[in-house]
């Protein structure tokens, strides 16, 4: 009974989402009993428009798109949101009742971000309880996303028909995705996720996050890098965003011996050169998180790096940055490690770095960082109670009925086996009444009775709905087992028995009966006496 309410109340999927500034992309895992398994994964680029209305427009449309064939009422929708105020925090906090702890922090906010949280949601996850210097502390996870962001995401999916039931950091999401694949390893990894226009940078021991910063360059500062105007003997040249975000994705970073010129256009030798400033920004943006992490913890080098989103498409940056920076580096895989159908991912390579951010929201669960405003929490609340009611109501009419019906069958199966047993009580009593008659049969005759003709006789009696499966004879005795190939088996083989002693046998008695399970009928077993007059 406890798993069947379980299996009631939860939802059918669990659907993460990430809403980029170039794609949507959305993960969608469904429940089951060996956990999540990743039922679709799929992404859709939109435009890079100047103009937000029409942006939001193509935005609403891919969600819509994305959504397709999802029934909403059944799944659980989690949202990854972004913006350069929205991020998370690893901190300790003192020990304290958990609503003055979240108090103390939203006064201590201040002192977590770079920037004003006055205007924005906030929320605390504690993570473990931990003992410094004998004192009892928290490790927490603070995180915050302005109002205006959190209305304009609330405002897409409004359009788009869908109501989220958590709103999680970007951040947040991707350490959910880096803790799955980091979690065989207690060594300590940066996981970097470049954006088109945010790029999220985060390290975590084993599955412990224990640092997360925001860096400034992302993958819209290599595209307009590569739109400037340059002179040469060729001529004036300059590319529009669009030829700049082909090279970007097809071409990537040129060695340094590379001199072809691409598309007719531009030199090997001038994109090279052009993607040199934001490089080296990032690198040493990268650099500056690296050693922070490696002052403020103590704990050594950073053992690899993983490079995730659509900026992780840059050909060469793997190599660029691993030479850079003396750590290895690659392309991030969160489907590795996942339970998942098969046809899930289409084209696997190419998506599955950009599918992290969408993965990891759904990994967050329904536990943790919610960045939905209050009353919309609390309404959620209430709704899921009164489902809940309603559906405990509707459980419990269900049960109900099952149980009426299955006491019903169990009363008609009860009165079937009355009618066997009557049957085989009236066989005893002919067989008492019978008992000194045979005993002195067997004093008189001298012969056995003819085997062969019993066998003949017993087979012309047989009906075409039952089939036997064992006959034997032993001490003047047959032996018979069959199957009753009926609905109303026990009907049927009180006929049978009844023809039997009509005939040449003089007492059948019932040994026992089987139900076949999920086919009609029963197996049965039969002792026949010959009637010897």
């Amino acid at each position: 009974m406890k798993m069947g309410l379980k299996w009631i109340f939860k939802k059918d999927y669990i659907i993460g989402l990430d809403i980029g500034s170039s794609s949507v992309k959305i993960a969608q895992f469904a429940e089951t009993e060996g956990g999540l398994c990743l039922v679709r994964a799929e992404l859709k680029e939109i435009g890079s428009s100047a103009d937000n209305e029409a942006l939001d427009k193509e935005i609403v449309s891919a969600i819509i798109f994305l959504f397709r064939g999802i029934d909403i009422r059944k799944s659980t929708v989690i949202v990854s949101i972004n913006c350069p105020q929205t991020a998370i925090k690893m901190a300790a906090a003192p020990y304290m009742p958990k609503p003055e702890l979240r108090e103390g922090i939203e006064l201590e906010s201040k002192n977590y971000f770079p920037f004003s949280t006055e205007n924005a949601f906030l929320d605390v996850e504690v993570i473990k309880d931990v003992f410094d210097k004998g004192a009892r502390k928290y490790e927490v996870i603070v995180a915050t996303c302005p109002v205006t962001t959190v209305s304009r995401y609330l405002a897409l999916l409004g359009k788009a028909g869908i109501r989220p039931a958590y709103f999680v950091p970007a951040s947040y999401a991707m350490q959910k995705a880096a803790a799955l694949s980091n979690r065989a390893s207690d060594k300590a990894a940066a996981f970097i996720d470049i954006g088109e226009r945010n790029t999220e940078f985060i390290i975590l021991k084993g599955t412990d996050p224990v640092f997360s910063r925001k860096v400034p360059i992302t993958g819209s500062d290599f595209t307009k890098a590569m739109t400037g105007a340059l002179v040469s003997d060729r001529g004036r040249t300059q590319l529009t965003m669009e030829e700049a975000e082909k090279i970007k994705r097809e071409v990537g970073i040129p060695p340094e011996t590379e001199s072809g010129i691409i598309d007719g256009k531009i030199s090997a030798g001038q994109v090279l050169s052009m993607l040199r400033m934001p490089l080296e920004q990032l690198v040493s943006e990268i650099g500056r998180c690296l050693d922070y992490y490696r002052e403020e913890t103590g704990s050594g080098r950073v053992d690899s790096m993983v490079l995730s989103g659509g900026g992780a498409s840059l050909g060469g940056l793997v190599k660029f940055l691993s030479g850079e920076l003396g750590v290895e580096a690659s392309i991030d895989d969160p489907l590795n490690g996942l339970k998942m159908e098969k046809g899930a991912v289409r084209e696997r390579d190419k998506a599955a770095h950009r599918l992290t951010l969408a993965i990891g929201a759904a990994l967050a669960g329904a536990k943790g960082i919610n960045l939905l405003p209050p009353e919309m929490k609390e309404e959620t609340k209430r709704m899921v109670k009164r489902g809940t009611l309603e559906v405990v109501g509707a459980a419990i009419v269900v049960i109900a009925a099952l149980f009426f019906i299955g006491m019903k069958i169990q009363v008609g199966n009860f009165e079937k086996r009355i009618a066997v047993a009557r049957l085989e009580l009236s066989s005893l009593r002919l067989q008492l009444k019978k008992a000194e008659a045979e005993a002195l049969a067997d004093k008189v005759l001298a012969d056995e009775p003819q085997w062969e003709d019993v066998f003949t006789e017993f087979s012309n009696l047989l009906p075409e709905n039952i089939h036997m499966t064992n006959l034997k004879m032993e001490n003047n005795i047959i032996f018979v087992k069959g199957v009753v190939a009926s609905e109303d088996g026990e009907q049927a083989l009180a006929d049978f028995i009844l023809t039997l002693e009509k005939g040449l046998f003089s007492n059948v008695k019932l040994v026992s009966t089987k139900d076949l399970g999920e086919k009609p009928g029963i197996e049965f077993e039969l002792k026949c006496w010959v009637d010897y007059e």
